[in-house]
């Protein structure tokens, strides 16, 4: 087969596509759209002062909002491509481990996992991170397999855009720092181990930057999270919601186990790079802050796919086809869940918007609730809902009940911030 990718990236693409834009937008699809509806300069100026960590996505989001609209399908669509590239690169990955059919089937597996579909459809940079981290593994193994420095140069390239997309990805490191340290102790080949340890310095140094600017403020950006317990309670829960369903992670994990029996170096590959940047965070997570949250690494969950690509290639095709068949049913139920109008939001944005569009009148104003009005995008929902709402022609409406609040250099209304500006989470 010359294209072993393409039919997992199909399926990747056809479950992403299908019914993209009925959820509503969330909380934090909303943010990600406020920040990048600014100005560069105004996005540039902002993301300095509340989250740089995540400047190098809202950008391209910008750009891409700017050739293709700000529709919810519009902007999930470059999640959804993203994410079928990641399936691609699953795919390509798995056939140099151990194969073309553990690479196809890997794919695939890959392909039906109800996280991969959510995210998919998700207006945030989880889909794009995803694409360069399992890039990223491809071209480890590309390097591994054949050192050269131009190799070694793309690997390192690589993993500086996994850095500037999302910081706390650069875990994936640790899973292939022990990767090509498997690979030296096989061959005792050092030039392997010399080459990741430059390619991977290299890129962590370009990151560098990033990191020294997004210190002291990772706090007001994760404060959400908690931290995790050191027993193992914390990882099952972490496993189910990586998945987004219980079973469907038991079936990977239980498949993926059968890898160890069937090609035990390219099982200890994959599974240093599923398990070790989970460990890493779970750990740095007992610090002042914590990152221990699914989303954060959901790239994890493609290298679960590897292993249950490996632990299917050697079993009779009918019956490897059962199984991912089984992986994919088992699946359905939250495959529908995230697709129903709410299956990423809590408040029902466009319905409320619906019903100002539809009664407001020219001098009309607005109160929000104090408490929790940014902290849940209330105010920039109802501002993304009523443009797009346009054959109503819905009125702007003042906000009547301004508040001054304190950002730190100067006091400035709430109606006069930027949507983006006001919001304290991640």
């Amino acid at each position: 087969m010359r294209m072993p990718w393409l039919w997992p990236s199909l399926l990747t693409l056809l479950l992403g596509c299908y019914q993209a834009g009925r959820p509503e937008l969330w909380r934090d699809e909303l943010w990600s759209w406020s920040f990048a509806a600014d100005p560069v300069h105004a996005l540039v100026a902002n993301a300095s002062k509340s989250n740089p960590a995540e400047l190098a996505y809202d950008l391209i989001l910008h750009y891409w909002m700017a050739a293709f609209g700000d529709s919810v399908l519009a902007m999930r669509m470059l999640s959804v491509l993203t994410m079928a590239g990641a399936a691609a690169c699953v795919t390509l990955a798995g056939r140099r481990l151990a194969g073309a059919r553990a690479g196809l089937l890997a794919g695939l597996v890959f392909a039906l996992l109800p996280s991969v579909s959510r995210y998919a459809q998700e207006v945030r940079f989880y889909a794009p991170v995803m694409l360069f981290v399992t890039l990223g593994t491809l071209l480890l193994l590309r390097a591994l397999d054949a050192p050269s420095v131009r190799r070694w140069a793309a690997y390192g390239a690589c993993l500086a855009v996994v850095g500037y997309l999302d910081l706390v990805a650069l875990s994936v490191v640790v899973g292939h720092a022990a990767g090509a340290t498997l690979c030296w102790w096989r061959d005792r080949e050092g030039r392997r181990l010399l080459g990741f340890a430059a390619a991977a310095t290299a890129g962590l140094a370009i990151c560098a930057p990033l990191a020294a600017a997004s210190v002291g403020k990772s706090g007001s950006q994760v404060w959400w999270i908690r931290r995790p317990g050191l027993g193992l309670s914390a990882l099952e829960t972490f496993a189910r919601d990586a998945f987004l369903s219980t079973s469907v992670a038991v079936a990977v994990i239980v498949v993926g186990l059968l890898a160890w029996a069937v090609n035990r170096r390219a099982a200890a590959f994959a599974t240093a790079v599923a398990v070790l940047p989970v460990a890493t965070v779970w750990l740095l997570s007992q610090g002042p802050h914590s990152y221990f949250t699914p989303r954060y690494l959901l790239f994890t969950v493609a290298a679960a796919a590897l292993l249950a690509g490996i632990g299917l290639s050697r079993i009779d095709v009918r019956l490897a086809a059962v199984g991912v068949l089984v992986i994919g049913v088992l699946g359905v139920g939250s495959q529908q869940a995230i697709r129903k109008p709410w299956g990423h939001a809590n408040w029902d944005y466009a319905g409320a918007a619906g019903i100002i569009a539809h009664t407001a009148r020219s001098g009309d104003g607005i109160v929000y609730p104090r408490d929790n009005c940014y902290r849940n995008m209330i105010g920039p929902a109802l501002q993304y809902y009523l443009q797009q709402d346009k054959p109503h022609s819905a009125p702007a409406l003042r906000d009547l009940f301004e508040a001054t609040i304190f950002t730190g250099e100067t006091r400035v209304s709430p109606a006069r911030l930027p949507p983006a500006s006001r919001v304290p989470g991640r």
